[in-house]
This record gives structure tokens, C-alpha cells and sequence, in this order.
């Protein structure tokens, strides 16, 4: 079978290894004689597998741009070549040919009737016998080797982070020639800093950038009183010495109680419980005010394994040409777009899995020393979007709704009388409609089916400030 895969499309015998787990994937999801005519994968999950989104093998696959690198006339997608799927995800593994690159992403469009010119592209690497190796890049892997201003980072690789700023020499002038730019000397991360595998690659900035994009301060006079920024605490001790962030935690486990989130239980023999965490967040309005402070009690999600304690995870939200979509269509219309939010949206979802997690820090539940049953999600859960999704679409369903086929996250509700549509991006709902009034019922509607925050008029959101008057809405 991977030998026709790989003549179907002409692909390159060097690639078998792909080819070799693209056919494991599809007979592991096609009937055999040896299983009564069921499938390995149902006979192993007891559920019949899904197979829209198998695709042709070596097939042209337009991969999504994304990134600061993006311009407006730039090209929106890579051209690559088509390799399977990537186990554990809903993504696809597309090799680019051009760059020597394999990427694996959910966003690409597919050509299935046409393949990889392999004859022009060999031709043209026919120079370079190098040994044939590549690197994996997935879809939210940060930029490689960042360059800020006119500087180039690649050029000192051996210098330490941590070390003292050092100017970098420029060649002498020839003649004739333009004269350099002014030595560089870069700005430094703290000496005490360590890099984490779960950090982004540390950016630097030159100190004539720094100062040029600084605004100096005239005429300040000192009144010898200073008042420090407003921080977040780095742990649970040290946010129990505020009040604020103790009636944060309080109000947090207050909710989960009332949700009836988990059971205190016994942990069953050779089963693991999920620690929790405390994550701290000062929230502010656009001008900079501080508004709320919210304390967030989330499961270590990095400890869960697929099949055991989580499967499907996808959970869809608006992007963001469609939430543009909906404004034009409300302006055009004339309509009001109203804004909801729902309080601890996560806590809502049922889970259909078994989970246990430890004690949170700083509390006691029950006797202190049993384990928590989960019976909803928490936040940091790996299916804690989708569970939560997947309850939201029941409930608005329920209402009369009817969800859009070709953006799942926009649903609908229309008769005779009455037209509302709404956008959903995780917790945070969009309405419109051209009745006031329905968007009144619906919203009562929804504080009868969750705990609800009412924003009023859309004025922010999703990083867009949103200005609504008589003479339509502007975006900014």
C-alpha cells in the first residue's frame, strides 16, 4: 500500500517512511475480515472512526501564513506536498520541498488532483549532495533566530544571554564605499535569567532603539512619593498575605463549589491525580485602570495522557474576519452589538472522562487528605474547551439556534417576527439583531443558563475598540 502511495503522486522513494505511517493510519481505520468487518480503531476505542479528513497522499497542500512576518502583499500560504496526519492532534504534516521543511498544521487547503512537480525541484538540488534530513515545524513554533531593528542576532550565536553587553565592531571604510552604521550595543536580559522549555526565545533590542521609541518626560518635578506598578503574586504565600488576592481565591473556590465541580473521593489503585495551580491576574480596562483581580484555579493539563484522561479536544471560536463580518453586517443593518461574558465558562462543561486532581493549594477540602473526582472541567484540562463548547452549542440549540455549516462558531435564531445572530470566541458572546427587544429576551435567557456578565454596548474586544453611534460603528 505505501508503494502506491507513493506512484500515485510520483513521490520521491526516498520518503517510504512517510508514506509506510500514512498507510498504518488508514488501515487502522478501514474494515478487515479479521474483526467481522469492524476496524482496528473501533475495536480498540469501540467507536467508529471519522473520515472526512482523510486526503490523497502527495497532494499539493496550501499551508496558512501566520506570524509578524505576514505583509499585507505577501503571499497568504506555502506550497508543500501532502505526508499524512500527525498522531495525538487534528493536524496534517506537510513537507515543503523548497525550504527542506515538515510542518504540521490544521489551516491548508489541499489540491488532490495535482502533485509536486518533483522533476524541476530535483533538478534544481541536483548540486547539493547533502544527506537527506529536515526539521518539524508546527504551526505555533515561535520565529527562529528573531531580528529586531536592522541587527542581525545570527551573526554572535556563541555569546551567553546572560553576559555583559558588548558593542560589535564595524569593517573599516573603503573607499568609495558608504560609511557603517554606528556600533551596536545590544540590551541584555537580567544576569540571574534562565531560559525555559516553555518560553519563547528571548528578544533583544539595541539601546539606540530603546531610547528612540522612549518619549522623554519634560518638566517633572519630583515630589519625593513614588507609587510602584501594580504586580501579580509569584505564589500562593504570597498572595495570601494580600487581600485582594485572597478574596480573588476565595470568590474563585466559592464558584466551583456552587458549580459542583468535584466529589471528594478515595484515589483508585494505579491511578494519578492532577496537581493544581493558582494563576494570578490583574485585569485593566484600555486607558490602563485597574478593574478586576482574578485568581484562577487551573489543573497541570501537561500531566493528562491521551486515552486516559482526555481524547478529543478541538473546540471552535470566531476568528477574527468573521467577528469583522458580523460588525459590517450590524452596520449596515443599523443594528445594536451587545456584549456578554460568562463567569467561570470553563466550570460549566461536563466531562465524560474519569479525572482526579490533588488538594488546591492553600485550601482544604473535605478531610485534606482524599483526592477530588472531577465531575466539570477546570481550566487547564486539555478537553476543558471543548467540553465547555460542547455544552454551550447544547444550550443554544435548545433556544432555537441553529449553528452555521461553514463557521461553527456563529449561530442563528430567525422567524417571522424576530432575526438575532450571535458569535461566540471561548467565553465571550457577540449579539445582534435588528429588534432590541429579542436581544433583551436572549439575554435573560442566558443568565437562566449560566452566571452571566452583561458588558453593555460592544465597546472592546478581541484587542478591537469598538465606537457605536447614530452614524454606524467605527473599529480603531
Amino acid at each position: 500500500m505505501a508503494r502506491c502511495l507513493l506512484k500515485s503522486m510520483q513521490v520521491p522513494g526516498k520518503y517510504w517512511g512517510e508514506a509506510v505511517k500514512a498507510a498504518v493510519y488508514i488501515l487502522n481505520r478501514s474494515p478487515t475480515k479479521s474483526l467481522n468487518g469492524k476496524t482496528p480503531f473501533e475495536a480498540w476505542f469501540g467507536k467508529k472512526p471519522g473520515v472526512k479528513h482523510l486526503r490523497t497522499f502527495g497532494c499539493l497542500a496550501y499551508v496558512k501564513k501566520v506570524g509578524p512576518g505576514v505583509t499585507k502583499l505577501s503571499d497568504r500560504s506555502v506550497p508543500g506536498v501532502f505526508f499524512g496526519y500527525e498522531p495525538g492532534t487534528k493536524g496534517y504534516r506537510v513537507y515543503d520541498p523548497v525550504n527542506n521543511k515538515l510542518m504540521v498544521t490544521r489551516d491548508v487547503i489541499f489540491d488532490e488532483k495535482r502533485g509536486w512537480n518533483w522533476v524541476e525541484s530535483s533538478s534544481s538540488q541536483a548540486s547539493d549532495p547533502a544527506p537527506f534530513t529536515f526539521r518539524v515545524q508546527y504551526s505555533d513554533e515561535p520565529e527562529q533566530n528573531p531580528t529586531i531593528g536592522n541587527a542581525d542576532l545570527t551573526g554572535d550565536s556563541d555569546a551567553e544571554p546572560g553576559s555583559p553587553a558588548a558593542a560589535i565592531p564595524s569593517p573599516a571604510t573603503e573607499e568609495g564605499s558608504t560609511p557603517p552604521a554606528a556600533q551596536i550595543q545590544w540590551a541584555t536580559p537580567p544576569s540571574g535569567a534562565s531560559a525555559s522549555s516553555d518560553e519563547a526565545p528571548r528578544r533583544f533590542r539595541t539601546i539606540t532603539d530603546l531610547l528612540d521609541t522612549t518619549e522623554e518626560v519634560q518638566d517633572f518635578e519630583y515630589s519625593g512619593f513614588c507609587l510602584s506598578a501594580v504586580g501579580e503574586p509569584k505564589s500562593v504565600e504570597e498572595a495570601m498575605t494580600e487581600l485582594c488576592w485572597r478574596q480573588a481565591m476565595q470568590e474563585e473556590m466559592q464558584a466551583i463549589e456552587n458549580n459542583k465541580t468535584w466529589d471528594v473521593a478515595d484515589l483508585p489503585a494505579k491511578q494519578k491525580a492532577i496537581g493544581l495551580k493558582w494563576v494570578f491576574k490583574v485585569k485593566k480596562d484600555p486607558t490602563g485602570n485597574i478593574v478586576k483581580h482574578k485568581a484562577r484555579l487551573v489543573a497541570k493539563g501537561y500531566a493528562q495522557r491521551q486515552g486516559v484522561d482526555f481524547d478529543e479536544v478541538f473546540a471552535p471560536v470566531a476568528r477574527i474576519e468573521t467577528v469583522r463580518v458580523l460588525l459590517a453586517l450590524a452596520a449596515q443593518g443599523g443594528w445594536e452589538v451587545h456584549h456578554m461574558d460568562v463567569k467561570s465558562a470553563f466550570l460549566n462543561g461536563d466531562l465524560t472522562e474519569t479525572v482526579f486532581v490533588q488538594q488546591p493549594p492553600g485550601f482544604i477540602v473535605g478531610n485534606g487528605d482524599k483526592v477530588l473526582k472531577l465531575r466539570k472541567a477546570l481550566y487547564g484540562l486539555k478537553q476543558a474547551p471543548r467540553a465547555w463548547n460542547s455544552k454551550l452549542d447544547k444550550e443554544l440549540v435548545a433556544l432555537g439556534f441553529v449553528r452555521s455549516k461553514l463557521e461553527h462558531a456563529v449561530y442563528k435564531r430567525s422567524n417571522k417576527n424576530s432575526f438575532l445572530i450571535v458569535g461566540v470566541y471561548v467565553d465571550d458572546l457577540i449579539i445582534s439583531g435588528p429588534n432590541a427587544d429579542d436581544i433583551t429576551q436572549f439575554k435573560q435567557e442566558m443568565r437562566n443558563k449560566f452566571s452571566m456578565s452583561d458588558l453593555g454596548l460592544l465597546s472592546y474586544y478581541l484587542g478591537i475598540e469598538v465606537k457605536q453611534g447614530d452614524g454606524g460603528i467605527t473599529l480603531s
